[in-house]
Formats: C-alpha cells, sequence, structure tokens
C-alpha cells in the first residue's frame, strides 16, 4: 500500500521554502557539470526558527546539506516546535457485548495499518496511578481528555495527558455531575502551550438539583451552558449558552479551529465559541452531518459529500466533492448491516485524504478526494466504540506557568 506522504502527493510549505534557501546549482568543472548546492547565508537563530514550523519527517532532507545543517536538525528544540502530522488513531473496544467499563480496551493504529504502535496504548503511566478505568473522551493536536476513575463507581476525575511524552494532569472539579455532558479538548501548539477543555451540559446552575436522572437523555441533548477551563488559569468558567435551541450529540464531531471551538449540532448548523465564552457563533451547513474537521487551514463538513468553507467569515460552503459509493468505493461495502452510511472520523491536515468506518466489518479506511482511491488501514477490534480519535503527536511544551503540576498534582489531591 502506499504511504501517506505519497497518497498526499505535495511537499508541505515549510518543505517549499526550504528549497528556496538551499539551491541546487549546476557549475562547468573541467569539462564536466558539477552540480553543488548553494545555502542562503542566515543566522543560527533564524534556521532554527524556519526548521522548526517545517514537519517532523520532512527534516530528513537537509540534514544533507552539511554538518552545521545536520546539527541544526537534529537540535531538541526543533524537535520539540517541529509540527508532525496524522499518525493514527485511538480506539477503545469491550471483550464482551455488556459495555461494562471495566472490560474497556484500548487500542492505537498507525495511519499506515502496519507496523507496532508509535504510542503505547495500554496508558501504563495512567493505570500506575490507581486508576482502574481510563475512557477516551476527546483529542486535540497530540493531547488526550479521559474520563479516569479509582473504581467502577467512583467518581470521574477529568484528565488531560500526552503520549508522546506520558506527561498528565488532573483537571479541578466542576459543577457539572448530574447526567451526561459533551467534553471536547481546544489545543493549538503553534500558537499556545495551554490547552482549554469545553464542557457543553444541558443544565444551567441550580437546574440540575431538579432534575430526575431517569429523565435525562444519555445520547444528545440542549446546550444549555458551557463551562470552560483554561490552563493557563487552573480555572473553570461558567457561561450560559448563547447558542440557542440548538442540540448535539454526546459524540458529536469538533475541531478546534481560530481559537474557537467548532461543533456539530443536530440541526444542520455548528456553534462555536471561543476560550474566553465572549464569541459565540452559528455557521449554517448545508445538511446534518456528524462531522467537522480542518485541513490545509479550512473547514470541512463531510458525509458522502465534502464540502469546505473557504470564506471563514461567509456562510457559503463550495461542494469538493460529491461521493459515488459505487464508483468509488468498488467491492467495499459502504454500508452497515442497518443501512447506516459510513462515518468519517477525521480529514488529513496536510492533503485530500478522509478517513472513515465502514462495511459490516468496520474497517477505518482512507479515501483520496482527488483520485477517488480507497485504502484499507485496519479492521476494528469486536466492540469498539465510539470515539475514534485521530492522533498527531506533540513534542512541545505544552504548560509554561506552573499552574499544573502534572504527575504532582496527583500526589497532592490523594495524599
Amino acid at each position: 500500500m502506499a504511504s501517506v506522504a505519497a497518497r498526499c502527493g505535495a511537499a508541505s510549505a515549510g518543505t517549499a521554502f526550504l528549497e528556496q534557501i538551499w539551491i541546487p546549482t549546476t557549475q562547468w568543472d573541467g569539462g564536466q557539470f558539477k552540480k553543488e548546492h548553494s545555502v542562503v547565508s542566515l543566522t543560527d537563530d533564524l534556521l532554527l526558527e524556519i526548521l522548526s514550523r517545517v514537519p517532523y519527517k520532512s527534516l530528513c532532507r537537509p540534514k544533507c546539506v552539511s554538518k552545521s545543517w545536520l546539527a541544526l536538525c537534529s537540535d531538541p528544540i526543533v524537535r520539540k516546535k517541529a509540527p508532525q502530522t496524522l499518525s493514527g488513531f485511538f480506539f477503545q473496544s469491550y471483550t464482551e457485548p455488556t459495555f461494562n467499563p471495566s472490560d474497556l480496551h484500548h487500542h492505537f493504529t498507525n495511519l499506515s495499518g502496519r507496523g507496532q504502535p508509535m504510542v503505547d496504548p495500554s496508558l501504563n503511566f495512567l493505570f500506575s496511578a490507581n486508576y482502574v478505568e481510563v475512557r477516551f473522551v476527546h483529542c486535540c493536536n497530540g493531547l488526550l481528555l479521559c474520563c479516569c476513575k479509582e473504581s467502577s463507581d467512583g467518581e470521574c476525575y477529568r484528565v488531560v495527558f500526552n503520549p508522546a511524552t506520558e506527561k498528565w494532569t488532573v483537571l479541578p472539579k466542576t459543577e457539572a455531575r448530574l447526567g451526561r455532558y459533551a467534553m471536547h479538548l481546544g489545543f493549538d501548539p503553534t500558537v499556545s502551550s495551554h490547552f482549554t477543555v469545553f464542557l457543553l451540559s444541558k443544565f444551567t446552575r441550580g437546574m440540575q438539583n431538579n432534575v430526575d436522572e431517569e429523565e435525562i437523555d444519555h445520547w444528545h441533548h440542549q446546550v444549555r451552558a458551557v463551562e470552560i477551563y483554561s490552563s493557563q488559569t487552573g480555572r473553570w468558567t461558567y457561561h450560559q449558552s448563547q447558542w440557542g435551541e440548538k442540540s448535539i450529540e454526546i459524540f458529536s464531531s469538533s475541531v478546534f479551529y481560530n481559537g474557537a471551538l467548532h461543533v456539530t449540532t443536530l440541526d444542520s448548523s455548528g456553534n462555536t465559541v471561543d476560550t474566553e465564552g465572549k464569541i459565540w457563533r452559528t455557521i449554517p451547513m448545508l445538511y446534518y452531518s456528524r462531522f467537522i474537521g480542518m485541513s490545509q487551514g479550512l473547514l470541512y463538513n463531510s458525509q458522502l459529500s465534502i464540502w469546505v468553507l473557504k470564506d471563514y467569515g461567509g456562510k457559503e460552503w463550495s461542494l469538493k466533492q460529491a461521493i459515488n459509493s459505487v464508483e468509488s468505493f468498488g467491492t467495499h461495502n459502504i454500508f452497515f448491516e442497518d443501512g447506516v452510511p459510513p462515518d468519517v472520523i477525521a480529514i488529513h491536515p496536510e492533503c485530500s485524504l478522509v478517513f472513515m468506518i465502514l462495511g459490516p466489518r468496520r474497517n477505518i479506511v482512507s479515501y483520496n478526494i482527488d483520485n477517488r482511491k480507497v485504502h484499507d488501514i485496519c479492521n476494528l477490534a469486536d466492540q469498539s466504540v465510539f470515539p475514534y480519535l485521530s492522533y498527531i503527536p506533540c513534542f512541545a511544551e505544552w504548560f509554561s506557568d506552573g499552574h499544573q503540576k502534572m504527575q504532582h498534582l496527583y500526589a497532592f489531591m490523594h495524599g
């Protein structure tokens, strides 16, 4: 199977810029042409800044320019700051169809579908902290949000962790305890070392004390309040929703884009709120879709047709491609046994690859928008369940002001 890089078929902007400062030249030398490389003279600090913006896998090429470039490209600062790309998917499964949390297992599949997982899905560093149950909730740019319990009937601790570095932190408690709510993570290491957690609740303050839990819809609800956690302040802030009567699914798709959470609703629209809870927007969509994502700096909305919002300030979606199921998928069975269409779970951040789950065997496949080719990635484990989380490694520092104490916070809370 062709590599994802080959299927993307385009060099990154950072690599293209390197080609401009590393210029191949040809000179006549004693009866033959001699190929040389002329490197534009730049300071080491400037080169470090440039290289830290190049995708990490693309740094192999400039390492061959000279010994000084080899040293620069191998610098730990560059490795930490260099943008990564989509590497695979986290998901969960049960050994038996009982949906007992104690039977929950964690998995990771590489994007190639081959080889050992690039990160350890066993999460031993969390279970060693006396957690007996860890449930994936959301993932954003290398950080994962999960709910952890010390016993099957114990309290749920909200934990954010980095699988690449095995660093983690426990979030403080919120008032949202009764019933279901949706949680989404926002993190952009190219902008800030801090992350944000958005808790979308069915209840306003005081309201949940008067609600019978048996009356709660456990799969979708209207958002009446949003609590926002900032790792910069170490605190939650409460906001009443300004979206109106918009309902979401518990596992509604979301994307963190332009410093705001974007989440799909059940009435063919997308809701957005910024990290401070000051700017609320509703973006109309052409039809209901469980998926919204970002690729190459643009918002995408997809089910079996792929739409792109090119003007973020506008409301006009452009049709990228209508997928003909028979022509595009051939022998792949694109419908589940109950006739439900495939679930789009991700779009590649750098090229026109869409990832979806399809068929009775629940395969993860990639679909190339440009050439309409389909590639199998993996067969999911039996009884696999949502969410299926696309993962981009992050080696950058994600706290800078000491508000979070990582593992030491756990020891303090449980000492």
